[in-house]
């Protein structure tokens, strides 16, 4: 196939999953509406006790249902939120009256750096083992390799946070136990998140690496003099890409979610804890705000790799056309 035509075709295929995504998008939108407009609580009831400083009469109740629209049929209501969201405009705090929008925007820098430390920590870390898993012969070494990424996936990410205070913090005094003051303060967040998904990366790595190595190109590598190294790096890993994209991608976008308790214990003013604030308030405005961004990132996270993995491998192209 020419080179223009190849274009063309990884162009028709980017804005077939981009067409996708947008349904995908759209369908979690509905979910998302949905679950917050099924959750307890009165909306108009919380902002205007907010707004009074106490407990609100039912004639203010009734003039905030006025004004945020509630007293609307659901589906017009989805609809003006959908356009107003799409633009930023995720309406006012019922917890402190202030639009959604930039305190959303301002808590995603921090999250966003969070999530792309630890994603970086499991890319190295889980590459490296699995690498290193797939091209070790059975012994001591392999074996410890597969127990500890066992180890590190099998424990919750709030027990592993609270070893981590303890040994590292309390004990060694290596690392201040919460904040985010300097890169001391950045070890232990990304390390609860990113060692999980180190830890099954490794073994997708390992096990895919593995197949790809005993196929027939490889062994011909091999008799040609191929060094090791090179036969991991120019055959084994890119034949190896698809499985390995796939769990990388799900993996940054399940991270982008476990900020809400990683955030919350170590002190970090990101999204997840606004999320945990909001759920705590009641607050359905900054709660759908914050749901919507988190779950678009977990989507597009997943999105993207499925696009990588149909750029590098032309059957994943045409298996989804």
């Amino acid at each position: 196939m020419r080179v223009p035509d190849r274009l063309v075709a990884a162009g028709g295929y980017v804005t077939r999953w981009a067409a996708d995504t947008v349904g995908v998008l759209l369908a979690m939108s509905v979910g998302t509406f949905a679950l917050v407009l099924l959750a307890r609580g009165d909306p108009a009831a919380v902002l205007a006790a907010t707004r009074a400083g106490r407990p609100a009469t039912p004639e203010q109740i009734e003039a905030v249902r006025v004004e945020l629209g509630l007293d609307d049929p659901a589906p017009v209501r989805y609809l003006r939120w959908l356009a107003h969201a799409s633009t930023g405009d995720f309406g006012l705090s019922l917890r402190t009256n202030a639009p959604v929008g930039p305190e959303v925007a301002d808590r995603l820098g921090v999250t966003f750096g969070l999530v792309a430390g630890s994603a970086t920590v499991a890319l190295v870390v889980g590459v490296a083992v699995g690498v290193a898993g797939a091209v070790l012969r059975r012994g001591a070494l392999r074996g410890g390799l597969r127990v500890g990424a066992l180890l590190v996936t099998s424990v919750p990410a709030f027990w592993l946070s609270y070893l981590l205070v303890l040994f590292l913090a309390l004990r060694l005094h290596l690392v201040p136990t919460s904040g985010m003051a300097g890169p001391r303060t950045w070890i232990m967040p990304m390390a609860v998140l990113g060692l999980p998904a180190a830890g099954v990366l490794s073994r997708v790595v390992a096990v895919t690496l593995r197949e790809a190595l005993d196929r027939p190109y490889v062994r011909a590598a091999q008799a040609r003099g191929s060094s090791p190294l090179s036969i991991v790096l120019r055959d084994g890993l890119p034949n190896a890409a698809g499985p390995i994209l796939s769990v990388a991608g799900f993996g940054i976008g399940s991270l982008l979610v476990a900020t809400v308790v990683v955030e919350k214990i170590f002190g970090w003013p990101g999204l997840g804890a606004y999320f945990v604030q909001a759920a705590g308030a009641r607050d359905v405005p900054a709660l759908q705000a914050a749901v919507l961004v988190m779950g678009g990132g977990f989507i597009l996270a997943n999105r993207c790799a499925d696009v990588l993995h149909g750029l590098i491998d032309p059957r994943a192209r045409r298996s989804s056309s």
